[in-house]
């Protein structure tokens, strides 16, 4: 079948060799250059494929998956990606192929006889069978070790589809063979796994991490022992490079000692990237202008490690979850640290288990263990490890003693329901007091409740409605709520206690002061800022939510019970109480009641999408969680 190929590239001559591969197996080639053409070229000339041969700086915004508008309606047009830049083949996944030159010939002739096969797609979506999905399973658990029980037939079946539909393909036996024939020659199974494993890394995620890290090292000042920490599940690279530069922060003599920062990783794209040490403004986030200018170089929009930091650094390909034989594996005991942050929810429980009682083994005593805000060791009993927080995060110690705060004697416990004046105009205005901040979205900008247009109450129960909140306050409010959901508590602290020269006293305001707060471990002042907003709001859940939080910190388990339960009464999907509830059933020893929780938390997040962001997770998102979730409930139904 012949093709309509739009050819974008701003190399004439590459593109007349292009143009004449392509004439010559039959197909009829469309030229475009400059490559600034090509969207305008996409939508008029309605391609069958669109073949890319740019420069690596002009790959990035073309390599889409370009639709057209046809009299049937909207297509999507693959596209083939010709490129030097092998470090973008890890970045375009949507793409239906990328081939690096110098041009392997036959490989895009294949590539164009299977995109003249799956030319229309199929009336209706396949569903994955059970065979399928074990066999896909066996396969992916064989190569990478992570494991897709029949409790994640569902994300299985989502990342296959993404991957599926950048190939054009439409059968899931199909594409089974493929991998199996092209896991290794086209890194088709690597490219999979983007799709299988959720989540993302930037520069000092969980600061608090990394505060711990710091204050650690600042003790080994006198000491000319060798530092050794590993970034298992390292990833692009920048975990370990975050650890590296924390490091040198706390040692000024780090240049003259035996400092080994070992960063593994299962996929090799992954690594090669992490090597390369090159990455975008979005992976710099919260990284402080000061160590910007310090660590990086600048090259146009790119941000390149620099040489002193790299050489910290060792990279090495490691599966987790198989038997360690290789002599990297010799060097990873007695460490200072290791950093395991959100991997071991893609693994089995008893390979989680495996690999915790290994890390417990390979650190020294006092040695630190950081997981990621999702992770958890409390159904890993016997392990010489002990719970440390620092700043709404948390952390292991070996050997070390277990913080806790007792409950003052004779603290009285109330009662968990609302009363009935709060249960009334609970049911009267939901969606009038429900605050936005709360709604299962990132998109949307984050506005306080009180800046919601609410409909008129009846004359005879007026709603408590908060303090009116000026324009100025509502943009103030909304900073500082970005700022928070980047980990940047100081500086939204510092605006949200602005906010009351600016406008009275909001409810949602006082609610993000005390999370913060309670991060720094200033409970008292936290448990204050949550008094005054539910004076101001007594229907407001996320207050209730906070409260809880900060009897649990303390032990009171029964007094956070209630006040979770009030958070949910006000607002039944809210995923986070609801989950800390069953925690705390679990750690009361009611496992059923627990399980109750885990299975309705994952029923109310069916209902998002994958990259929706869980309120006050920490900046899980809904994928990260429900796997979470999953990989919970199995342990203990």
């Amino acid at each position: 079948m012949s093709l309509q190929i739009l050819v974008i590239s701003d190399n004439d001559p590459f593109a007349a060799y292009l143009c004449g591969l392509l004439q010559s197996a039959g197909h009829t080639p469309l030229p475009v250059c400059p490559a600034k053409e090509a969207f305008p070229a996409v939508r008029r000339r309605k391609p069958d494929l669109i073949v890319l041969a740019l420069e690596a700086s002009s790959v990035p915004s073309l390599a889409v998956e370009h639709r057209v508008q046809t009299p049937q309606g909207p297509r999507s047009v693959p596209v083939i990606v010709i490129s030097d830049c092998l470090r973008l083949e890890a970045e375009l996944l949507q793409v239906f192929d990328f081939i690096p030159t110098p041009l392997d010939e036959k490989r895009l002739f294949d590539d164009l006889a299977l995109v003249a096969l799956r030319k229309s797609g199929p009336q209706h979506e396949e569903e994955l069978s059970s065979r399928l999905a074990c066999a896909f399973s066996k396969h992916i658990l064989k190569h990478t070790g992570l494991h897709f029980e029949a409790r994640n037939h569902a994300a299985l079946a989502r990342g296959l589809r993404k991957r599926m539909a950048a190939l054009r393909m439409w059968s899931f036996e199909e594409y089974l063979q493929y991998l199996k024939l092209h896991g290794e020659d086209r890194h088709e199974l690597q490219r999979l796994l983007q799709f299988l494993t959720v989540g993302e890394t930037y520069f000092f995620r969980y600061p608090a991490h990394f505060d711990v890290l710091r204050e650690r090292l600042a003790l080994l000042k006198d000491d000319p022992a060798p530092v050794c920490i590993w970034s298992a599940g390292c990833s692009t690279g920048e975990e370990p490079y975050s650890i590296a530069m924390t490091v040198m922060e706390a040692l000024p003599d780090w240049s003259e000692r035996d400092i080994r920062i070992i960063a593994t990783d299962i996929n090799n794209r992954s690594l090669k990237r992490a090597r390369e040490g090159v990455y975008s403004p979005w992976s710099m986030r919260i990284t402080r202008p000061d160590q910007v200018q310090r660590y990086f170089t600048r090259v146009g929009e790119s941000f390149l490690i620099r040489d002193e930091v790299k050489q910290l650094v060792r990279f090495a390909h490691l599966n987790l979850s198989a038997p360690c034989h290789e002599p990297l594996c010799e060097e990873l005991h007695g460490l200072d640290a290791i950093f395991c942050r959100n991997v071991l929810i893609y693994f089995t429980t008893q390979s989680a288990e495996q690999m915790l009682e290994r890390f417990a083994d390979a650190l020294a005593p006092g040695g630190l263990l950081f997981l990621g805000h999702s992770e958890t060791l409390l159904q890993h009993e016997g392990l010489p490890l002990s719970l440390r927080r620092q700043e709404r995060s948390f952390y292991y110690v070996k050997g070390g003693q277990p913080q806790k705060e007792s409950r003052a004697p004779g603290t009285p416990q109330p009662e968990w329901e609302l009363t009935p004046e709060q249960m009334r105009l609970a049911a009267q205005a939901p969606t009038v007091l429900a605050p936005t901040v709360l709604a299962p979205t990132v998109l949307a900008p984050t506005v306080p409740a009180a800046a919601v247009e609410a409909p008129p109450p009846a004359e005879d129960s007026p709603l408590p409605l908060p303090a009116p909140v000026t324009q100025g306050a509502t943009e103030m409010f909304r900073q500082a709520r970005e700022l928070f959901d980047r980990e940047e508590f100081d500086a939204a602290l510092a605006l949200l206690e602005e906010l009351p020269q600016e406008a009275p006293e909001n409810a949602e305001a006082l609610v993000l002061t005390g999370f913060i707060l309670a991060g720094k471990g200033e409970l008292p002042r936290a448990m204050e800022s949550c008094e005054r907003a539910l004076k101001l709001n007594d229907l407001l859940a996320e207050a209730y939510f906070l409260k809880g939080v900060l009897l649990d910190a303390e032990d009171r388990l029964a007094e956070a019970a209630a006040e979770y339960r009030k958070a949910l009464l006000l607002d039944h999907d809210f995923i986070m109480p609801r989950y800390h509830m069953g925690r705390l059933h679990l750690r009361q020893g009611r496992v059923s009641d627990a399980a109750r929780e885990l299975r309705n938390s994952i029923r109310i997040l069916s209902r998002w999408s994958d990259d929706q962001t869980i309120p006050f997770s920490g900046g899980l998102t809904r994928a990260v969680c429900m796997l979470q979730l999953q990989n919970e409930l199995a342990r203990v139904a």
